[in-house]
């Protein structure tokens, strides 16, 4: 069952990232051709993750996954666009799970580094590439290191714990993500994203051998750079502000 799951999400993946490459190129619809310092963006995001493992008890309830088995989470994502419908993009983020299932509880850190390939269904199936609401849908794969500490509760007031710490793992993940365009290079974003540890160790405690898996449900605020290092001419658009301004009317 894992083999397939990872074999699924991998596949997905990959198609992303092939037909992206495949797009650098050229842009879509057989345009002229994209450089490398062209079409990218940055995206600032907070947000939440929540665990699914061993012990959570609140799977199917969102409001106790949200308040007994989620944590804080931030995180910085750069692409490059490879044309108005593919992309690929980095990201680095930070979170926090727990959970409490009869006498263990458990707290972790994790801090995760991945790559993406990135789909907008809207201009996928539209001419015009031009949309203030775009839906996105991507999938990725990369690391992640964590810091997991379980407590055993005797219930006489005693607590012993394990701790284990900076354990690197491999993460494959999909999700999907909304865009709004505020203005011509500010978006806001809402993204929701599953991610599967290669691992049954994000609580510190291994029971079978499902792998663990967290969420991250994040806002953010994205920032469109039309060209990299290009320098805007301020003498020459302050000259012509002021001609315009002086262009004697005509009747």
């Amino acid at each position: 069952m894992k083999s397939e799951i990872n074999i699924k999400i991998l596949t997905i993946a990959a198609i992303l990232l092939f037909l992206g490459l495949d797009g650098f190129s050229q842009n879509w619809g057989g345009n002229k051709s994209i450089s490398f310092r062209d079409m990218w963006s940055v995206n600032l995001n907070v947000g939440q993750t929540s665990y699914f493992g061993d012990l959570s008890v609140h799977d199917e309830d969102p409001v106790g996954k949200i308040l007994n088995e989620s944590g804080f989470g931030f995180g910085m994502q750069i692409t490059k666009h490879l044309n108005s419908v593919f992309g690929l993009s980095g990201q680095l983020l930070f979170g926090n799970i727990k959970g409490q299932k009869q006498t263990l509880s458990f707290k972790t850190k994790l801090m995760e580094y991945s790559f993406q390939g990135r789909m907008n269904l809207v201009n996928l199936m539209s001419d015009t590439k031009d949309h203030k609401i775009n839906l996105i849908v991507f999938a990725g794969f990369g690391q992640f290191l964590f810091n997991a500490r379980l407590w055993e509760h005797d219930g006489d007031g005693g607590d012993d714990y394990d701790e284990i710490a900076n354990v690197p793992e491999f993460v494959i993940y999909v999700g999907s993500g909304i865009c709004y365009k505020i203005s011509e290079n500010i978006g806001a974003t809402a993204n929701m994203a599953v991610r599967q540890s290669q691992n049954d160790k994000l609580e510190n405690y291994q029971k079978g051998d499902d792998y663990d898996y967290y969420t991250y449900i994040s806002v953010g605020i994205t920032y469109f750079v039309k060209t990299l290092g290009k320098k805007t001419n301020w003498r020459k658009a302050t000259i012509a502000k002021r001609n315009y301004r002086r262009k004697p009317i005509r009747f």
